[in-house]
């Protein structure tokens, strides 16, 4: 294939390996490419030489990301999220406070005061975001804008990540367009109030353009729905995909039920331990009428990265009838890199399962793509645990009682109920199929498989400035 050639310089920020994951392990940087456009990765793991052999060479550069931080600015950040959002719309934080009450009396008072005035009134929160935009300016960032000269910035948060913080406010003062494709499907509810605004937002659903306006003032004109470009690998996967090879392979009887059991990061559900323990004692005890399979993916961020705890429990689970999975988490200064291969197994895992459980995850929004039912693991497992901490709170995030509402996902707010919820699955897997639909529906808008297309897409319009005519974007390995 040869690349049209003069396209647009476009910057995309890379700041952890979910970000890598959504925006250069999926079809938007070989759109991007076949389209003409030349990408800037900005990574801090850009001198790696894994990292180069997979994404350098043809119209790709890759740059180290310049790191500058002050503890007051870490401070700032953190202290945010409290101070500016609208206390009647943000349930997520809301809970969070509660946590944050315990851990940090005086700061959860000072901003607590604060919120009672920058929480309610939209003129002093953007007054506050010009004040702190004065002072943390992102100056790191100038050398290398000027000498890649992007005509667009792509961020992968809008202003949540302190170098998305950075980046973008040095693009607005040199005049730079800025677009976020937002990363995940929490983050407006849950990380507070927006700093370092891009000028587009690309999301997922209506749900996300919804809360964009409601929780941040973000106007309804620069907000555009693409969907999701990671979740495109679940399009038809089902129909493709053998299941019975799957199995033979990986050692699971073809008579089993597989039960898939996603974990969360640690540092949310410190007691989650408990919790799978307590079912793969019953799996391998035959307390389910039909003989199972426990398949225990672990979170990447149990692995390795600032979040990572002991695993060896977790290992010590794994027998004739439990199977513990360790993510191939790569070491590498870009925090929980994980193969472009992880996204085709996850795909195969799903698929080959029967149910699958996790306390709150976007693992629900992957298994309705696959049509795999689903069960929200909504108790503590058998040790006692202070409300604050249970994972009962999840069932009343913002982002995660929307979910639940579809009635896509089976609550499990006992052990017992959680076994009653696997059973049901098990003899009738189209049970609550039509609510998984709308999971999809809803979290995504749709899923055809063209969600990289679509951004990328849309990232070259802004970038050239004007709409390109229907039809003139390049599907990545197509014919010049």
């Amino acid at each position: 294939m040869t690349a049209t050639p003069g396209g647009p310089t476009i910057l995309l920020n890379i700041t952890h390996g979910f970000q890598a994951r959504m925006l250069l392990r999926s079809r938007i940087s070989e759109v991007l490419q076949a389209n003409g456009a030349h990408l800037v990765v900005c990574s801090p793991s850009s001198d790696e030489p894994a990292f180069r052999a997979e994404f350098e060479g043809g119209r790709a550069t890759l740059v180290r990301t310049p790191e500058r931080f002050s503890r007051v600015e870490s401070k700032l950040i953190n202290l945010r999220q409290y101070l500016l959002m609208n206390p009647s719309l943000g349930a997520t934080l809301n809970h969070k406070n509660e946590a944050f009450r315990h851990q940090s009396p005086f700061w959860y008072h000072f901003a607590r005061t604060g919120n009672a005035f920058l929480g309610r009134l939209p003129v002093l929160r953007r007054s506050y975001m010009r004040a702190e935009e004065l002072v943390f300016r992102g100056d790191e960032f100038d050398r290398l804008l000027d000498a890649s000269a992007p005509g667009l910035v792509v961020t992968g948060t809008p202003g949540f990540n302190p170098f998305d913080i950075h980046l973008l406010r040095a693009a607005r003062r040199k005049g730079i367009p800025t677009a976020t494709v937002m990363l995940s499907w929490d983050n407006l509810s849950s990380k507070g109030y927006m700093n370092g605004t891009p000028d587009h937002l690309l999301v997922w659903s209506e749900v996300m353009a919804d809360e964009a306006a409601e929780l941040h003032d973000f106007p309804r004109s620069r907000t555009r729905w693409t969907g999701a470009a990671q979740f495109d690998v679940y399009h038809g996967h089902r129909q493709r995909f053998d299941r019975a090879a799957w199995r033979r392979a990986h050692g699971v009887p073809g008579d089993a039920g597989l039960i898939l059991y996603g974990t969360i990061n640690p540092a949310i559900l410190p007691h989650e331990f408990g919790i799978v323990e307590q079912l793969a004692r019953a799996v391998a005890g035959g307390a389910l009428r039909r003989p199972c399979h426990l398949w225990i993916r672990l979170h990447p961020q149990m692995v390795k990265g600032p979040f990572r705890t002991s695993i060896e429990p977790y290992r010590k689970l794994a027998g004739p009838f439990v199977h513990v999975e360790e993510p191939p988490v790569r070491d590498s200064a870009l925090a929980w890199d994980l193969p472009k291969e992880d996204s085709l197994h996850l795909a195969d895992l799903l698929c080959a399962s029967d149910v699958m459980l996790t306390p709150c995850s976007t693992l629900v929004i992957d298994a309705a793509c696959t049509d795999t039912p689903a069960v929200s693991v909504l108790h503590d497992g058998p040790a006692a645990v202070h409300p604050r901490l249970s994972v009962r709170r999840f069932a009343h995030y913002t982002h995660y009682s929307r979910l639940l509402r579809t009635g896509g996902a089976a609550r499990a707010y006992s052990f017992e109920e959680c076994l009653r919820q696997i059973e049901a699955y098990l003899e009738n897997p189209q049970l609550h199929r039509k609510e998984r639909q709308t999971i999809v529906a809803e979290q995504l808008g749709r899923l055809d498989g063209l969600s990289g297309e679509r951004t990328a897409g849309a990232l070259l319009e802004i970038a050239s400035g004007a709409r390109l005519r229907r039809g003139r974007i390049r599907p990545a390995g197509s014919g010049s």
